[in-house]
């Protein structure tokens, strides 16, 4: 295939659909993307290049003047449907209600391939019945649409992250997308802890004076929890963690609590934030050259979306656009992909 996958990202964050596509070789273009949340756009800018530049508030963008692409990614806002948001759920004037803004484009423009990624609550009980209306509005419009649960740790992430990935196909065989998503299984490999994703050498105002009470960590569990803060209440706040194991899911209102090997306690560096969603050091690199600050890496981070997920999703979609996987020089990577690997 000579013609180079042409993508446009909504929601589009830092771009880690983008660094999926590279990572695993596609040849493809970013003809736009769009967000209006300026530090999401600093770091977005320093990882891609695109042929339109930044549609802005999605609110603003007139669907009519839409550019044509191939695939368009739409990762829209969670606050109203994630167990611990607003929980107002899919409804105009809400920010996950920013849904519509999605159908309102594709009711005019119809790119070949979609994907949509949300928190695993889009399908509880209270939000199952808007999801499914978006699925029915697609399937209006000739697309065939099949969503799984994956989690970010079994696909080489250090972190409990589920997440509810959507592709779906312009006039394609609902048989064939299920079984493209089911196949997506093949890529899974072995849970892997944070300690080979964690700098040995970091900032001391990460650390945390504070007085806890160990606790004797589960076995059979995604993480270990090892031991709970004394100076505080929330019992969400208090818990610190193994190295040992996986962290909690990033979330964009803090790092979790780790305890490192002689025992400290600290919050992650904004390197690992990248790292636990999968982002190589060599991407990272240029994120950091930016005015963010640690706290925003990790807010920004855990606004996102695990790379690996996505690579096995899109080598299953795009196989056809594939060239040569980009290779990591990194030592660090090359050794912890080895670990996944085994």
């Amino acid at each position: 295939m000579n013609n180079k996958l042409k993508v446009v990202s909504l929601f589009s964050g830092y771009g880690t659909q983008e660094l999926a596509l590279k990572y695993i070789g596609v040849d493809y273009d970013v003809i736009a993307n769009c967000d209006n949340f300026n530090q999401a756009n600093e770091c977005y800018d320093v990882l891609h290049k695109t042929q339109n530049g930044n549609l802005g508030d999605i609110k603003q963008v007139d669907e009519n003047d839409f550019p044509d692409c191939d695939f368009l990614t739409y990762s829209f806002p969670c606050v109203d449907v994630s167990i611990s948001g607003k929980q107002q759920g899919i409804k105009q004037g809400t920010r996950s209600g920013l849904l519509f803004d999605v159908e309102r484009i594709l009711s005019v423009n119809r790119p070949k391939y979609l994907l949509m990624e949300n928190v695993k609550n889009l399908i509880s009980k209270k939000h199952y019945e808007s999801f499914k209306n978006h699925i029915y509005f697609l399937r209006a419009l000739g697309y065939s649409s099949y969503w799984r649960v994956f989690n970010g740790a079994d696909f080489g992430c250090p972190q409990n992250r589920e997440r509810v990935y959507m592709m779906s196909v312009l006039n394609g065989s609902i048989d064939d997308v299920k079984e493209k998503m089911m196949n997506v299984d093949n890529y899974k490999k072995t849970r892997v802890p944070m300690s080979l994703f964690i700098e040995e050498t970091t900032d001391e105002t990460l650390f945390i004076d504070c007085p806890f009470t160990l606790h004797e960590a589960k076995q059979k569990t995604i993480c270990k929890l090892v031991a709970r803060r004394d100076d505080i209440n929330y019992d969400q706040a208090k818990r610190i963690y193994s190295l040992d194991a996986c962290s909690p899911c990033l979330t964009t209102s803090g790092s979790p609590q780790i305890m490192t090997r002689d025992g400290r306690v600290r919050t992650l560096t904004a390197r690992e934030g990248y790292r636990f969603m999968g982002v190589r050091d060599q991407d990272i690199d240029k994120m950091l050259t930016t005015s963010l600050s640690t706290r925003a890496h990790i807010s920004l981070a855990g606004n996102s979306i695990c790379v690996p997920v996505m690579e096995a999703i899109f080598s299953e979609f795009f196989s056809e656009y594939i060239q040569e996987p980009t290779v990591s020089t990194d030592p660090l990577e090359i050794n912890r992909l080895q670990v996944v690997t085994d």
